[in-house]
């Protein structure tokens, strides 16, 4: 047998141990390959209408990429650690620490190959299935294609990655002592310790973090956001380091409880668990949170289609300024499409002039009061009365009851006249969809004359349908025209002289969006919550051995099965499921935040994101623990 056989078959020896770490490893190499063929797929190009989720996708990528560096670093440090004692009976029987970093480089890139390949496989024989879903979601057919660009860029990349990591991994071994190594994880622990100041900090970290989140506003969030995070961050890490140890400390000073039962056990473990887990709780916390933030967000962003509908004024509009000489054909194109899909619309049509200021030369819209008290009148809102230099205030965006927009009187001199105006109060706006027009005055008709000598005229209409859902095509010349106007004014000719919304055009645009980012982020968060189980997976089978002794050694002065069982069970509970909790109380204060910002209520949503990865966690832990039980039950018969 040589060197080359002897770490293939070191691997298959320890496959139990490494089976968690080569399979997080290969569905790390799945979801990365997926990605890629999905993001490369010809009809994405053609189907896509918006190129930010095809940027999502491809960020997405390399945000699992980057993380499988860490994580897989990470599982190759904890699975040295179990073998610290076989290594150091390969050094006594004289390997030195040159070949032993060659075996661990071998047995790494023998890992690592595997994963690849198996990997690739699996996103071979699932990519029609992510074809099926992701094209679904998106809107568009996906035939099965795979792109021989994302088969060469998933391998390479993942061979660097294993490469590296088998590199450092001579650091992880080779300056430890051949005693060390024989102790491995056997050696005495000293009595955990914790700091009351450290963990006061802990507690005072995350109530403030809690209660800044709570009380976020949307004029606010933006400069809380980076110091709630950073405060989050410190705060979990003294949490488990520190806080957790302070409170275990407390729980053994109870004597009542303390002496009940098997607590005494239970209690006493738990103090060196901690403080040995407290790392990995943290990790673990960490990316729970951010892949519940990261899919609880996108989940809440559903309700942002109920908000577009509502800044949605009229199903379509079309503004034409003066000389637009493509404002008949272009009604006549939406008139004829709206009846030959036999789609009912009722039409409103208003003036505006458009007007200099001497302040600042910028323009203003400016709209006589019947010609908005028609407006109104259609859209059921109540109608003005303005008189002398007298103007009220159309805002551009709809107030919500998260942000309402700030008004200050302010008076207005119209440029190359005498003509003044001041603002003395504000409307409910806007009279037209988001994004068309500005700002906007409101004046008299007599003013509204002498204005029209100054500025430049235009017509706005508005088109509103029995159901807006079916009005999808209408405009697309529109649109067309629109963006080759765009194309003109680019190379310094021409001006863009109409301007054009549909309501059905933006949903249908944000929903696919929509669609393609949370399909990013539910597999960008699969990753991240198998990580984390991972995590635990790795930390549960370090300690099996030591857990196995323990466990024989109680057994023998009386231990029955129930106790043993209850004590295990109430333990795996907590390795379980406190790094979990602190991660849904962390995204809950993080939705709580992201509430404020968006008009419509996000609990509906994040109940129901915090609940799928709840779930999931339950199923995981009721399957380890059935595995972890038989082990124990074996060594104490």
């Amino acid at each position: 047998m040589n060197f080359r056989q002897f770490a293939f078959n070191n691997v298959f020896r320890n496959k139990r141990t490494y089976a968690a770490y080569f399979l997080s490893s290969s569905f790390s190499v799945m979801i990365f390959f997926i990605y890629s063929v999905i993001a490369s797929h010809p009809a994405m190009k053609d189907g896509i209408s918006h190129m930010l989720p095809i940027l999502a996708m491809g960020i997405a990528k390399w945000i699992v990429y980057v993380f499988s560096f860490f994580f897989i670093l990470y599982s190759v440090g904890a699975f040295l650690k179990t073998r610290h004692h076989e290594f150091g009976i390969l050094m006594i029987h004289g390997m030195s620490p040159r070949q032993l970093n060659r075996l661990i480089f071998l047995e790494n890139m023998i890992i690592g190959f595997g994963a690849i390949v198996t990997g690739i496989s699996s996103g071979l024989l699932l990519a029609k299935v992510g074809f099926m879903i992701g094209g679904s979601a998106i809107g568009i057919e996906l035939p099965y294609h795979i792109s021989i660009s994302a088969l060469v860029m998933t391998a390479g990349s993942f061979v660097v990655l294993f490469f590296v990591i088998s590199c450092l991994t001579q650091f992880m071994v080779s300056k430890s002592k051949v005693q060390q190594l024989l102790q491995g994880t056997n050696k005495p622990k000293p009595e955990p310790r914790a700091s009351l100041i450290l963990s006061l900090l802990a507690a005072v970290l995350l109530v403030v973090s809690y209660v800044l989140s709570y009380t976020a506003k949307a004029a606010t969030i933006g400069y809380l956001m980076i110091p709630v995070v950073l405060m989050t961050i410190i705060g979990s890490y003294f949490l488990f380091t520190q806080l957790s140890v302070f409170l275990v400390h407390l729980l053994k000073r109870n004597d009542r409880l303390f002496l009940r039962n098997t607590n005494m056990l239970t209690i006493s473990d738990l103090a060196y668990r901690m403080k040995d887990n407290a790392r990995m709780f943290f990790m673990v916390c960490i990316v729970s949170t951010v892949a519940f933030c990261a899919v609880g967000t996108l989940a809440s962003f559903g309700v942002m289609e109920d908000e577009l509908v509502q800044s949605h004024v009229y199903d379509l509009n079309y503004v034409s300024k003066k000389g637009n000489q493509m404002e008949q054909a272009h009604l006549t194109e939406v008139e004829s499409l709206l009846k030959l899909k036999g789609i009912e619309y009722s039409k409103t049509a208003y003036e505006y002039v458009t007007v200099k200021t001497e302040e600042s030369k910028s323009q203003w819209t400016v709209f006589a009061q019947s010609s908005y008290n028609k407006a109104a009148a259609d859209l059921q809102r109540p109608s003005v009365a303005v008189t002398g230099e007298q103007a009220l205030l159309i805002p551009y965006l709809k107030d919500t009851i998260h942000f309402k927009l700030p008004f200050e009187a302010e008076t207005v001199h119209i440029a190359d006249s005498s003509i003044k105006l001041t603002t003395t109060d504000k409307v409910e706006g806007p009279i037209t969809n988001q994004g068309l027009i500005g700002e906007a005055l409101i004046v008299s008709d007599e003013k509204y004359k002498e204005l029209s000598k100054h500025g430049k005229k235009g017509v706005i209409y508005g088109y509103k349908t029995v159901d807006w859902e079916q009005s999808v095509g209408v405009g697309t010349g529109i649109v067309q025209d629109y963006d080759q106007a765009v194309k003109t004014l680019r190379t310094g000719n021409g001006e863009i002289l109409f301007e054009f919304s549909s309501l059905a055009a933006s949903v249908t645009v944000q929903r696919q969006m929509f669609s393609i980012m949370m399909f990013t982020a539910l597999l960008v968060g699969a990753v991240f919550f198998i990580a984390s189980g991972s995590f635990l997976y790795f930390r549960l089978y370090t300690d099996l051995e030591q857990d196995k002794e323990r466990y024989k050694a109680i057994g023998k002065i009386g231990l029955t099965d129930r106790e043993l069982s209850k004590i295990a069970t109430t333990q795996l509970l907590l390795l379980f499921f406190i790094p979990i909790i602190v991660a849904v109380i962390h995204s809950a204060f993080a939705f709580t935040a992201l509430q404020s910002i968006i008009n419509l209520s996000i609990v509906g949503q994040t109940v129901k994101v915090l609940a799928g990865f709840t779930f999931a966690q339950i199923v995981y832990f009721f399957v380890i623990r059935w595995r972890y039980m038989i082990h124990l039950r074996e060594a104490v018969r």
